[in-house]
């Protein structure tokens, strides 16, 4: 049996959300999306489309001294 595929989105639900990559698997698709908000602070979720669900999500945020080298 076929894994389920579940959309992966930066931003707010339903605001400004972004849509990222699709991924076969839950446990795949938070795996991923806990290595982007590594890479790229933010917030994201992964969203069902069968279930119309958003069944996990993440914020991250950028390290003082990333945002201090950004702003210099």
């Amino acid at each position: 049996m076929k894994e389920s595929s579940f959309d992966i989105f930066s931003g707010r639900p339903g605001k400004d959300m972004v849509w990222i990559e699709a991924i076969q698997g839950l446990s795949n698709a938070r795996e991923r999306m806990e290595q982007i908000a590594a890479e790229k602070p933010g917030k994201y979720f992964v969203f069902s489309i069968a279930s119309r669900a958003i069944l996990a999500q993440t914020e991250t945020f950028r390290k003082p001294e990333e945002a201090k080298a950004k702003s210099a």
